[in-house]
Formats: structure tokens, sequence, C-alpha cells
């Protein structure tokens, strides 16, 4: 498959990347606004988001942008996309039989591009409709399969549908909507209008989601019904507006990035470095934190330090890289292991 690079993508990628860092190896702080020392965990869950509405942008541009692939084509880009997934479906079972307390995302990130594969010949409509009505209504879905059918999660594929945190049944939605906007050709006026309404429509819906939890505790005999339960949760893959909210965050923030990042002077550069390499610092960070925790057991409650050393060696360290190589190591090794089973298809 051929990628046309956007700038910006790459940052927005680096800058999920930082989130889910931070969420994994720092102290565990839910984040308040009315706490300063919470913020940084702002992006908890929703870098997680972020991450994969990006991915699902990049999936767009490797399969024709904004006119999709056909014929031999688009058989080549189901091929590699089915090659990567079962790669990295690998490489997340590697990861989480370390036994750190993350919950290691690409075992779930390859079931969402492979959910992806019957919508690559589409234009943005119908992964932007699809993506958005799983994105918001999946965790009303999840909550019905966990009451009617709960023997899906005795099933290793069923739990990657409806187990959390990352349920296919909700999150293969960000990624659709990422696909559907990597199919538009976005101007300058569009990604002004998606930044904004983004951001705006996700604070004014987490704030709604608060409100109406509130509400709800507070009337307990109506609090007993599936979308009551559901709107009581507190994280997005259990509450429909939350996951709305972050849905919107994650919009409006890749729409910021791909709009500033060509006229920052390269203010941004250590971000798009890390997020062209994202899959090996993903996977660095995880196996680093594993090594602490066997010097250091305490290390499995986060600390602050850990995570702020892993972030400046990820961003120095991708930014040395590539001054001389053209791809991260495992990023260069997945590419080659796509070009061996895929042939020319590849390029």
């Amino acid at each position: 498959m051929t990628t046309t690079r956007v700038r910006g993508l790459d940052a927005a990628r680096g800058l999920a990347l930082v989130g889910m860092v931070v969420a994994h190896l720092d102290t565990r702080i839910d984040f308040d606004p009315g706490v300063l020392a919470s913020w940084r965990h702002v992006g908890d869950g929703r870098a997680a988001v972020l991450f994969v509405v990006v991915a699902g942008f990049s999936l767009a541009l490797a399969t024709g942008g904004t006119t999709p692939h056909t014929g031999r084509r688009l058989a080549d880009d189901r091929l590699a996309v089915f090659v990567r997934a079962a790669v990295l479906a690998g490489v997340g079972a590697l990861l989480t039989a370390l036994g750190t307390p993350v919950a290691v995302i690409l075992g779930s990130y390859a079931v969402f591009f492979i959910v992806a594969l019957p919508f690559l010949r589409s234009g943005p409509l119908v992964p932007l409709a699809v993506g958005t009505l799983l994105a918001v209504s999946g965790p009303l879905l999840v909550a019905a399969a966990d009451r009617h059918l709960p023997e899906l999660r005795l099933d290793a594929v069923g739990t990657l549908f409806v187990g959390f945190p990352y349920p296919a049944l909700q999150w293969s939605g960000f990624l659709l909507v990422g696909l559907g906007l990597g199919r538009i050709r976005l101007r300058t006026f569009d990604l002004g209008t998606l930044t904004v309404t983004g951001l705006a429509a996700g604070v004014i819906l987490h704030l709604l989601a608060v409100d109406v939890r509130e509400q709800l505790l507070l009337d307990v005999p109506r609090s007993d019904g599936l979308v009551a339960t559901a709107l009581m949760a507190e994280h997005r893959s259990r509450n429909m507006i939350e996951g709305a909210s972050a849905l919107a965050i994650a919009v409006g923030v890749l729409a910021l990035l791909v709009l500033i990042t060509p006229h920052a002077r390269n203010l941004l550069y250590p971000l798009e470095a890390a997020g062209r390499m994202a899959l090996t610092l993903y996977v660095a960070h995880i196996v680093g934190y594993w090594a602490a925790i066997q010097a250091d057991p305490a290390l499995e409650q986060g600390s602050g330090p850990l995570a702020a050393w892993t972030l400046v060696i990820a961003l120095a360290g991708a930014s040395a890289w590539f001054t001389r190589f053209g791809r991260g190591p495992l990023e260069w090794a997945l590419h080659r292991v796509v070009v061996a089973t895929t042939g020319s298809g590849a390029r």
C-alpha cells in the first residue's frame, strides 16, 4: 500500500502516544478539573481514542485517500491490512504475556482493522455514519450483550468485541470515523470548523455526562435500566455520552494539528517523529515498564518520574532516529513482513 503523508497526522499520533504513556506509567490519578495535579491525566482514555481515529485516517490515505482503490489494488490493500492486523495481534499477545498493569491495545487494534475491511471501497459517508453510530451506541450494545449473551466473555474472540477497556463493538467506530475523515478533501476552513466544533462539543458532552450521572445517582429507583446503568458509568466504553465526547475531542485535536503543524516551523517535530515510530515506542515503553517493575515492584503503582523520563527518551530518541533512518525499527520490520507476504501489491 502506498501512503500519502499529511503534516499533522504524525503529530496527532505522537500526542496520542504521549497521553497513553502518561496513562500507563504515571501515578494513578483520576482527572478532576479542580485538581491541578490531575491535569496531566486529562488524556487518559481520550489519547487512545485519538490514536485509533488517527489510525483510521492513515488507513484511508493508504487505500486511495479521497479516491478509494478498486479492483486489484483494493484486493492488495485488504491483504496488507489483514497481514498487519495479524502481526499486531501477535505482538499484542506477547506484550500482554509480560503481565504489566497496562491494558495492551494492539490485539483489539488488530480487530478494528479487520472490521474496517468491508469499508475500504466506500466514500466518506458510510464509514462516518456507521462509525459514529458504533462509537456512540457501542456502550449500550456492550451492556446489552453482557446482559443477554454473557457467554461472549468466555470466548477469546467475543471478549475482543465486548470486553473492556477496548470493546470492538464501540472502538471500531472510532477507527471508521477516522477512515471517513480521510476520504474527505479537507480545506483550511473545514479543519478550522472541525477543530472548534469538535473541541467545544467534546467539552460540553463531558459536562453533560457528569450532570446526567449525578442526577441518576440521586434518583436510584429510576437508575436500574440498561440505558440508565450505562449513563451512570464514568468510562467512555460504558457511557454513550462520554464515548461521543471522546470522539469529538479526538476529531477536534486531529483537525487542529493537521491545521497548525505545517505552520509550526518544526516546533512539533519531536511529536511528529514519535508519531512516525509509534509502534516501536509503544512496544518499547511497555517492555521498559516491565523491566522497571522487575527491578522495583513498587513501580507497578505508577511513577511520575518514570513516565517523564520515558517521554524524554522517546521524544529525543525518535527525533535523532529520523536524522539517519526513514522508518522506525518495528515499522521497518512490519513493512518487510507485509511486502514479503503480499508481493508487489505493497509498495
